[in-house]
């Protein structure tokens, strides 16, 4: 008996790493899979700070931001190659000139950011019904994903609540 209760701390922690472990984006530093491609924080993180540095925006590109943005960035690019108004990676680095090494993530942001300013409104309904089709995955830590928006929503603040059990 002493050992069972000697092994119930360490065997509910273990289940939940392994419970995390198991989910799609319990992996350390996965924010998010898009259609089995993985966005790791890392990824997210640099691309935020880089396009803050860039651009210096009003309101600074958050991580949590930047994910949203991340998911949606392969299907603008993936559309707007295929409609003829795709961006390439120099030109994304040409808008950048400052950013000495961008991230292939800043580079994706980048480029989706033009190509979307240059589709027209029924290519935005193409990239918005992809969006919706997408096999979206998020960590809890930066929202869920509403597929009938197509839109990242907002973390909640207990995505990760710890009991105690007596």
């Amino acid at each position: 008996m002493k050992a069972l209760r000697t092994l119930r701390g360490p065997l509910a922690g273990a289940a939940l790493v392994a419970a995390l472990s198991l989910s799609a984006c319990g992996t350390a530093d996965t924010a998010a899979i898009v259609n089995g491609e993985k966005i790791s924080e890392s990824e997210a993180q640099t691309a935020a700070q880089q396009i803050n540095e860039a651009f210096k925006p009003q309101n600074p590109l958050t991580t949590q931001a930047a994910v949203s943005s991340l998911i949606a960035a392969p299907i603008i690019n993936d559309v707007a190659t295929r409609v003829g108004k795709g961006e390439s990676d120099s030109s994304a680095r040409s808008a950048i000139p400052q950013i000495e090494e961008p991230s292939q993530a800043t580079l994706d942001l980048v480029k989706a950011n033009f190509a979307l300013q240059k589709l027209t409104d029924p290519e935005k309904q193409m990239v918005l019904d992809e969006l919706k089709k997408a096999e979206v995955t998020v960590n809890p830590r930066y929202g869920a994903y509403d597929t009938d928006g197509a839109q990242l929503e907002p973390a909640k603040t207990d995505w990760l609540k710890v009991t105690s059990q007596g």
